[in-house]
């Protein structure tokens, strides 16, 4: 497979460079060694974090990979290569989180695919623009990876053109700070499992109708919270894929989460990886063969999972058919056409470039759970590896401990509690591993209640 940077590529990493450089300065810049925006370290300085979201979308870098075929929204067009030049560049420049990237690389998608134009022209500018951030009301208490068995209800009222939404939701990433909450809820009276739900676009300034609660975690900060609806209001209008329809518009979206996006993390775990490989060389834990070797591992399973995503990307932008089959002779692999796997990606057509996000999605079912599989596992080993390197000091506190501030930890400390949770959000690695059974391998399913 053929991933080189070509000479439009460098001349946008030129670009993007260029304007980080001229942009990313004075107060953003503080943002840089300020904790906050990324795994375990809370929040930060929301205000500054919200005008850097406006400082990128006034730069047009928010949303360069969305599809282009209804028209811009407000951003810059980006191939495949020039997103991954992009997300390169911003980490190398030492940006903070992304408080957008919900909106932008979650919900922009799923709008291009199953919204419609008004829809698309309401909310897309918005987001690039950076002016409304977004959060996802999948998860319940008793619906967390078994998302099909949740029991949010939202009622249509014809009369006034809206749905009324109870219920509560959990773990519900920046729900403190969010405009918006995209909510997955049970419209069909009497509907079970995955029928009769639907995919409703949620106001969050509802005062009475919505309650945010944070929930503190290991690390001591608190970036989930849980949300009650009780009563909460959804435009008709708002209402994206069709009534009853919500199971496959939310599919999708867990989809494309996997998509360019997996990519980019995997630049962010790059930079983990190396800050403990200069640990263990600083303190000289290196020099132990076990230790060195799980260095040597975790790099090199960083390469397989990044080699993986580009297959499955390139898969996505190159269909293919295989010859066909005699369904006869093979029911189970002609019931779902797999896609060849290309020599390049991407594609250097003009065409294929135009095509952008809505494309870069995997076509292979099982490929986004074999993703969350392989990362979810691998960033777990890193945290509980730079504990290991640290030996008996990864027991001790940055600074002394006070009234004022009782929970203080360093960035690998952070790694190792935060990454407890990487094999359970997302998908636990028990889901991933059904979805892999029954819709990859084609094994008998295990009866649900």
């Amino acid at each position: 497979m053929d991933f080189a940077f070509g000479p439009e590529d460098e001349r946008f990493r030129a670009e993007a460079r260029g304007w980080l450089a001229e942009h990313f300065t004075g107060p953003f810049a503080a943002l840089a060694q300020q904790s906050g925006g990324r795994p375990g370290e809370g929040h930060g300085d929301m205000a500054a974090r919200r005008a850097w979201e406006r400082e990128l979308g006034t730069g047009g870098w928010i949303g360069i990979g969305w599809d282009r075929t209804d028209g811009a929204y407000g951003n810059r067009a980006a191939t495949l290569t020039q997103q991954v030049v992009w997300a390169e560049e911003y980490a190398r420049a030492g940006a903070p989180g992304r408080l957008g990237h919900i909106g932008e690389n979650l919900l922009a998608p799923t709008l291009l695919a199953h919204g419609d134009s008004a829809q698309r022209a309401r909310f897309l500018p918005a987001i690039a623009r950076g002016e409304e951030l977004w959060c996802q009301g999948y998860s319940e208490p008793d619906a967390g990876s078994d998302l099909a068995g949740l029991r949010t209800r939202a009622v249509h009222d014809p009369g006034e053109g809206t749905y009324r939404i109870t219920g509560q939701k959990i773990w519900t990433s920046l729900a403190h700070e969010a405009d918006w909450c995209f909510v997955l809820a049970r419209t069909e009276e009497g509907s079970q499992r995955h029928h009769g739900l639907s995919f409703l676009l949620v106001p969050m300034d509802q005062p009475g109708r919505i309650e945010v609660r944070p929930i503190r975690q290991l690390t001591g900060t608190a970036e989930f919270n849980e949300v009650f609806f009780d009563g909460a209001v959804a435009r008709a209008e708002h209402l994206v894929g069709g009534a009853g329809h919500g199971w496959r518009v939310a599919m999708s979206l867990l989809a494309v989460e996997r998509g360019v996006s997996t990519l980019v993390q995997q630049i962010g775990f790059a930079q983990e990886l190396s800050r403990v490989v200069r640990l263990a060389l600083e303190t000289g834990a290196a020099a132990e063969p076990v230790l060195r070797d799980r260095l040597i591992r975790q790099w090199a399973e960083l390469k397989v999972m990044r080699w993986n995503a580009l297959r499955t990307l390139g898969t996505a932008q190159n269909p293919a058919r295989e010859p066909a089959r005699n369904p006869a002779q093979h029911p189970a692999r002609d019931a779902a056409p797999r896609k060849a796997v290309p020599h390049n990606l991407p594609p250097r057509s003009a065409d294929a470039q135009a095509r952008g996000f809505r494309d870069a999605g995997p076509q292979d079912p099982g490929a986004p759970s074999v993703a969350k599989l392989l990362w979810g596992g691998w960033h777990q080993r890193l945290g509980e590896l730079a504990m290991q390197v640290r030996g008996a000091a990864a027991a001790l506190g940055p600074a002394r401990w006070t009234a004022g501030r009782p929970y203080e930890l360093d960035a690998f400390q952070r790694l190792f509690l935060f990454s407890r949770a990487d094999t359970i959000y997302g998908g636990s690695d028990e889901i991933q591993r059904t979805i892999i059974a029954e819709r990859v391998l084609h094994l008998p399913k295990d009866s649900r209640r």
